[in-house]
């Protein structure tokens, strides 16, 4: 399945060094060796938590990653149309890495 160049573009531009990895049929970008967002189809992974997840939710154009909700916890799916403005994309990549930055 083809990922959206678009968003692939502006996550690089915001994590230039972070390593990818294509993974479920997109492209996957790592920090400190953690899955922090990628892009499938035209949507947007992001790892946030748990809690965070759970808040994000309950907007518009976010849904979890999984059918199954209890598989991949704490990771959703974000349509583009949600990350077309710049303020809620950067706030997505700023949740991500603060979860990150918990991770062992």
């Amino acid at each position: 399945m083809p990922y959206s160049r678009t968003i692939f573009e502006r996550i690089s531009e915001q994590l230039p060094t972070a390593p990818t990895k294509r993974m479920f049929g997109g492209i996957v970008f790592f920090v400190r060796g953690h899955m922090l967002v990628g892009v499938f189809g035209d949507a947007m992974m992001v790892r946030v938590g748990v809690t965070r997840a759970q808040q994000l939710l309950t907007r518009p154009g976010v849904s979890p990653l999984a059918k199954d909700p209890r598989r991949m916890q704490g990771f959703i799916k974000v349509d583009e149309a949600f990350i077309d403005r710049e303020d809620d994309f950067l706030a997505l990549i700023a949740d991500a890495m603060a979860w990150n930055a918990q991770l062992a």
